[in-house]
């Protein structure tokens, strides 16, 4: 595998009509925007350059847009529009995949995407049909081994884990912090039967692949560039899904490299695919 570093990001805005791009370790690391994205979504705007966030947030996309310009400070007019893990969970739990009820893993601050869910929520986990996870229920101190007590509950009664945030960590400013996908990982490493929506998954970019498509703003994968920081969800699900990919080294692997060798070996673990060439950049 050939890897090529790219230097400045924004000089592959013109081999692309849209971008699709990740959020967090890539634009933010939920407390500032990074100054290298900035420029990069000043550079995008300054040629009408389409960006497209893609996201693994267990919400809706207008309170995912709402985070971004309140507490990022970010202007709306350098996006288009965000697609979420939160979204695209809620329309197949909304079809019914599932079942017709749901018990609620995870922090009251999820309550917005709980809203777009039309079926019925209980309580009580034991007359749910299944299980939906959207996080720690305080991810400020909180492991995934806190819940293995209540994990055992679950299978025990052979409840599905369907969960809305494939992250496994984010760094939050310099603190590490679990996620749902933690959750999943270790239910599923439990014996529990496991769903998960959002990157690296297909439903997440078949349905923004959709959406552009209906737009007419692309007329094939070919003219898409994914961007992303995780060889696990980011990096994995644009190769599965067969469009182009730039990953941000500076990232969410940022304490796992040191050298070329590394980059390689978190490929070969993460995405474990043959390919010619790896574009990377330090940062956007």
């Amino acid at each position: 595998m050939k890897i090529t570093n790219v230097n400045n990001a924004s000089e592959l805005l013109h081999k692309y009509k849209v971008i699709l791009c990740d959020l967090w370790g890539v634009i933010h690391n939920g407390k500032e925007l990074f100054d290298n994205a900035n420029k990069f979504l000043t550079d995008a705007h300054k040629i009408d350059k389409p960006i497209f966030f893609i996201s693994n947030a267990p919400r809706p996309e207008s309170v995912v847009r709402k985070g971004l310009s309140n507490k990022l400070k970010l202007d709306e007019k350098y996006y288009k529009s965000i697609f979420t893990s939160g979204d695209t969970g809620a329309r197949h739990i909304n079809d019914f995949k599932h079942g017709k009820s749901y018990f609620h893993l995870g922090p009251d601050k999820d309550k917005d995407l709980l809203e777009t869910i039309n079926i019925e929520k209980h309580l009580d986990y034991e007359v749910a049909d299944f299980i939906l996870c959207t996080g720690l229920i305080d991810d400020s101190f909180e492991k995934p081994s806190n819940y293995a007590t209540i994990f055992e509950e679950f299978i025990s009664l052979d409840k599905e884990l369907v969960c809305v945030n494939p992250d496994e960590i984010v760094y939050r400013g310099e603190n590490k912090i679990s996620c749902a996908g933690g959750l999943a990982r270790l239910y599923g490493e439990m014996g529990g039967n496991v769903k998960l929506y959002g990157k690296p998954y297909n439903e997440i970019y078949d349905y923004a692949y959709k959406s552009l498509l209906d737009q007419g703003i692309v007329n094939g994968k070919s003219d898409i560039l994914a961007i992303g920081d995780s060889f696990k969800t980011d990096i994995l699900g644009a190769e599965l899904f067969n469009i182009d990919y730039l990953f941000i080294q500076a990232g969410i692997h940022k304490n796992e490299i040191k050298n070329e060798d590394d980059v390689s070996k978190l490929f070969d673990m993460h995405v474990g695919k043959k390919i010619k060439e790896l574009k990377i950049s330090i940062r956007l």
